[in-house]
């Protein structure tokens, strides 16, 4: 084979891939965050290794999650439809605190790793929206995650958004243990979701008087304005007197 077929081999792999994770990971997890955007729910955005997707390496956290009722988002089914990214981002990139949208330089100088670049990315993403959580799994305490331990939390935290970790599930963790955590985890969304709808119900309830008084306000206005055209029209004062 040739340099140059191994070159447009090469291309045309990752042409494949690239459709792939828009038709296939992307499109469908769209369509899962607008349902949660709805409802007003949360789903989980597992910050990990691609080998991480496998429910033997992950010990079954993942499964055990989406069973609970959490939809589950990879790294790379995160959308990134151009309104999303703008919902997401824009405020960063207005203040001139990011270049574009996809940028991670505000908090990672240096980039030395893709998956790593993609982990702080979705840390970010989690971090400005209100319907995700972080799940942050890692196989062992070393390795190219070991860095980037303390950046993901800040960055997830630093908004107040729920944040998991699972940092070395492969050193002999029993079971029953990584059992116990999942359902703490689950009793933990549980209520934050009650929150989340509660402040949300009261919200809707302020716009709604809000609203209303402003209805009521226009109401007079229009009745008061309608009086003063009366009497400084000299034919219907006439009328009525």
């Amino acid at each position: 084979i040739s340099k140059e077929e191994n070159a447009a081999a090469i291309k045309q792999a990752f042409a494949a891939l690239e459709t792939y994770k828009e038709e296939l990971l992307r499109k469908p997890a769209r369509e899962v965050l607008n349902q949660l955007k709805k409802d007003n729910k949360l789903g989980v955005v597992l910050l990990a290794r691609p080998y991480h997707n496998d429910p033997g390496l992950n010990h079954e956290i993942v499964e055990e999650l989406q069973m609970m009722g959490y939809p589950i988002f990879s790294l790379d089914s995160l959308p990134i439809d151009e309104d999303i990214l703008e919902e997401v981002f824009a405020a960063d990139v207005k203040v001139g605190r990011i270049p574009h949208a996809m940028a991670i330089n505000d908090v990672w100088k240096n980039a030395y790793s893709t998956n790593s670049a993609q982990k702080l990315w979705a840390a970010k993403y989690v971090a400005r929206h209100p319907n995700l959580i972080g799940l942050d799994l890692s196989s062992f305490k070393c390795g190219h995650d070991a860095p980037i331990y303390s950046a993901v939390e800040e960055i997830v935290t630093e908004s107040l958004t729920p944040y998991f970790t699972f940092h070395d599930i492969d050193e002999n963790k029993p079971t029953g243990a990584i059992k116990i955590r999942t359902e703490t985890i689950d009793y933990f969304l549980k209520r934050y979701i009650e929150d989340m709808q509660d402040k949300k119900k009261k919200q809707l309830e302020l716009q709604a008087k809000l609203e209303a008084k402003k209805q009521e306000i226009l109401a007079r206005q229009n009745k008061t304005s309608d009086e003063e055209q009366d009497k400084s029209d000299p034919a219907l004062a006439s009328v009525s007197s």
